[in-house]
């Protein structure tokens, strides 16, 4: 499905200077990682992002959202599928956020992870074989802040105190691919680290 098809009228993304090309890298296949809170574009209620981008929209705080279709029981984040019944890429926007404001993406399916289900996949013996980017190495300093562990190693007894305020967010372009995808991490009520991902 087309993106335009999302929407009658796709709004443009405002410019600002600060954050001018975010979209164009992310979309035109030159650079994988997008950066991080501080420079998430400010987006209005209806707009289409490009698949692949986070953005916040402050706007969304007392708008539809869609269907509840997912929760992180222990951060207090929720995935809101904006067209529940749709096959295709659609917004998905993520609630929990300390400002308020909903996170959204664009993607035909959307899952959300917990550490410990990120560590069972990670630092078990197919580990090796995962890619490994920039969520990952932001996952691994926030981990040895919090729980006190070296670079590969569990977070162990403070998983609890962990999972409270960290989240992956996993997106995907097509339901039944799952070779290519868009990984957001959250931790403290921020995106920390964004990026689109490969095992193919």
């Amino acid at each position: 499905m087309e993106l335009a098809a999302l929407s009658p009228e796709p709004e443009e993304l405002p410019a600002r200077p600060e954050r001018r090309g975010l979209f164009s890298r992310l979309t035109a296949g030159g650079a994988s990682a997008q950066a991080a809170e501080s420079n998430l574009p400010e987006v209005d209620y209806g707009t289409v992002l490009p698949y692949g981008v986070i953005a916040r929209n402050c706007a969304a705080k007392r708008q539809p959202l869609g269907r509840k279709v997912d929760a992180a029981r222990s951060s207090g984040y929720a995935l809101y599928d904006s067209q529940p019944n749709a096959a295709g890429m659609r917004t998905f926007y993520i609630t929990g956020f300390d400002d308020g404001c909903p996170r959204q993406i664009t993607a035909a399916h959307v899952l959300l992870g917990e550490p410990s289900f990120y560590e069972q996949l990670h630092y078990g013996p197919a580990g090796q074989h995962l890619a490994f980017g920039a969520t990952d190495k932001a996952y691994e300093k926030v981990k040895g802040r919090v729980c006190g562990v070296r670079k590969g190693k569990p977070c162990g007894s403070k998983m609890k105190k962990l999972e409270r305020e960290t989240l992956f967010v996993n997106a995907y372009e097509r339901l039944n691919d799952n070779t290519r995808w868009s990984e957001q991490l959250i931790h403290g009520g921020e995106v920390v680290a964004s990026e689109i991902k490969s095992n193919g």
